[in-house]
C-alpha cells in the first residue's frame, strides 16, 4: 500500500484547515454583523464573501488535487447545500490538471502489467490526451495494431484520498461540536463511498460492460470495449473511439451531425438507464460524452461513478409523475416520502410544502413547448431556499446523484440548443412502454 510523507500529510492538513478556518470565521463575522447592526447592504456583503470564499476553496483544490479537487467538483453540483456563488465558482473546476511525467506513467503501467511497456504496446504516446483529478489518459496501440485509450491512475492518489478523508472527518466533527445545528458528516460519507470506487478501475470496467450490455439494443449509443487482459485496479485499457466533444456544437455541425438528434438520444439514454435498467452513468459532464462524426452515435466514457437504483424506484417515479400530472400535492408528498426523503418531524405530511413547490415548477414546465434547460437552472436556484424553509433533513444518496446528473444534462442540453419534449420522452419509459428488460 502506497503512502505519502509525513511532511505532505501535514502540509495538506494545514492547507485544508487554513482554508476552512478562513471561511468559517468569515461566516461567523458576517452572522454577527447581520444580527447586531443589520446593514442595508447585507445581501451584497454575503454575496461578495461567498464568492471570495469559493475562490479560496477553488485555489486549494487546484493546489492539492486528488480527493479535494474531486470533492469540490462534487460540491459544485450541490445547490441544495451551498449558496449560488459557491456553485458558480466550484462548478468551473474541470478535469484538467497538470499531467504527470511520462517516466511516472511508464513506471505505473509496467508495475501494473508486470512486464515492460513495449511487450504489450506497439506504440504509447508520451503526452496524455486528457489529465484529470485522479488519472490521465494516453493514446496507444496494442501489439497487433489496435488503437486503445489507456487510463493510468496517479501513483500517490489512493494515499492522498485516505489522508484527506481522515483530515476532513476530523475537521467536520469539530464543526459539529461547535455548531450543533450543522451536520456536514453526510457530505463526507458520500465522498467516502463514491471516490474510492473511482479509484478501482476494475469496478469501472465492470460498470462499463454492464452499461454496454444494457444499451446493446440502441444503435445510437456506444460504450468502448474494455480490454480485460490488460486492466487492473490502477490501469484501464479500452477501445479508442474517435469522437467530437458533445458541447463542441460548431465541429458537430461541420461534421454534418444533427445536434437535436444528439440531444434527444442523450435524454432517451438516461431515461432508459434510470427507468428501465435501474443503473446509470452518474458523471455525464461534457468530457465524458462524445459524438462519432460518421454515425452521429453518442459515445459514453468513464463509468467510474455509476449507480444501481434501489428496488421499487421506477414504481415510485411512476407515482411521482402521475401526481405531477394530476396536480395532487398529497400524492406527491407520499411519493417523496416513499423515495426516501425525510423531514425533521419524520411525518409524511411535513413534505407537503416541498410537494407544492414541485407542483408549481411542473405547472411552469408544462406551459413550455419543450424542455428549456434554463428552467432547470432556475429550479436549482429556487430549491435551496425551499429546502432551508422546509425542514427536509435527508435527501437519498441516489436522488442526490440523479440531481447532479440532471444538472449536467441540463447544461449540455442548453449548449446543444435542445428542443427535446422531456415530458413526452420521459412518460413512456416511466410507464414501462419503452426499452427492454435488463439482461441477466
Amino acid at each position: 500500500m502506497e503512502t505519502i510523507s509525513a511532511r505532505e500529510r501535514v502540509y495538506r492538513a494545514r492547507r485544508i484547515g487554513a482554508t476552512f478556518g478562513r471561511v468559517y470565521l468569515g461566516i461567523k463575522a458576517n452572522q454577527l454583523l447581520q444580527a447586531r447592526w443589520h446593514p442595508a447592504d447585507m445581501r451584497e456583503r454575503w454575496s461578495r464573501f461567498n464568492r471570495s470564499s469559493a475562490e479560496a476553496i477553488y485555489a486549494t483544490a487546484i493546489d492539492l488535487r486528488g480527493l479535494i479537487l474531486k470533492g469540490c467538483q462534487f460540491l459544485g453540483s450541490r445547490s441544495d447545500v451551498l449558496p449560488r456563488e459557491y456553485i458558480e465558482v466550484l462548478s468551473k473546476l474541470q478535469d484538467r490538471v497538470p499531467p504527470k511525467s511520462f517516466a511516472v506513467v511508464r513506471h505505473t503501467v509496467e508495475a501494473e502489467l508486470g512486464r515492460p511497456l513495449e511487450d504489450v504496446f506497439e506504440h504509447f504516446a508520451e503526452q496524455p490526451i486528457a489529465s484529470a483529478s485522479l488519472a490521465q489518459v494516453h493514446e496507444a496501440k496494442l501489439r497487433g495494431g489496435e488503437r486503445v485509450a489507456v487510463k493510468v491512475q496517479y501513483p500517490e492518489v489512493a494515499a492522498l484520498v485516505r489522508s484527506d478523508l481522515a483530515n476532513l472527518r476530523l475537521l467536520f466533527r469539530a464543526v459539529g461540536v461547535i455548531e450543533r445545528n450543522v451536520d456536514l458528516m453526510p457530505l463526507i460519507d458520500e465522498l467516502g463511498s463514491y471516490v474510492p470506487l473511482e479509484l478501482d478501475f476494475v469496478n469501472e470496467a465492470n460498470n462499463a460492460e454492464k452499461a454496454a450490455r444494457q444499451l446493446a439494443g440502441r444503435s445510437d449509443v456506444r460504450v468502448p470495449r474494455i480490454h480485460r487482459e490488460h486492466t487492473t485496479r490502477r490501469l484501464l485499457v479500452m477501445e479508442f473511439v474517435d469522437g467530437i466533444k458533445i458541447t463542441d456544437v460548431e465541429k458537430l455541425r461541420e461534421a454534418g451531425v444533427d445536434v437535436q438528434r444528439v440531444a434527444q438520444t442523450l435524454i432517451e439514454t438516461y431515461c432508459e438507464q434510470v427507468l428501465v435498467h435501474g443503473f446509470f452513468h452518474a458523471d455525464p459532464h461534457p468530457g465524458n460524452l462524445l459524438v462519432e462524426p460518421g454515425s452521429s452515435r453518442l459515445v459514453m466514457l468513464d463509468f467510474g461513478l455509476a449507480k444501481d437504483l434501489p428496488p421499487g424506484f421506477r414504481e415510485a417515479v411512476v407515482r411521482l409523475v402521475l401526481s405531477l400530472l394530476k396536480d395532487d400535492a398529497d400524492a406527491l408528498a407520499a411519493a417523496l416520502f416513499d423515495m426516501g426523503f425525510e423531514t425533521r418531524s419524520g411525518e409524511r405530511e411535513a413534505l407537503a410544502q416541498a410537494a407544492r413547490f414541485f407542483l408549481d415548477f411542473a405547472a411552469r414546465f408544462r406551459a413550455q413547448p419543450f424542455a428549456d434547460p434554463r428552467m432547470f437552472e432556475r429550479l436549482g436556484e429556487e430549491m435551496p431556499e425551499m429546502m432551508r424553509q422546509n425542514p427536509i433533513v435527508k435527501v437519498p444518496g441516489h436522488i442526490v446523484l440523479l440531481g447532479r446528473v440532471l444538472g449536467l444534462l441540463s447544461s449540455v442540453s442548453r449548449t446543444l440548443g435542445s428542443r427535446v419534449d422531456l415530458l413526452r420522452t420521459l412518460v413512456p419509459y416511466a410507464m414501462g412502454q419503452r426499452g427492454a428488460a435488463p439482461p441477466p
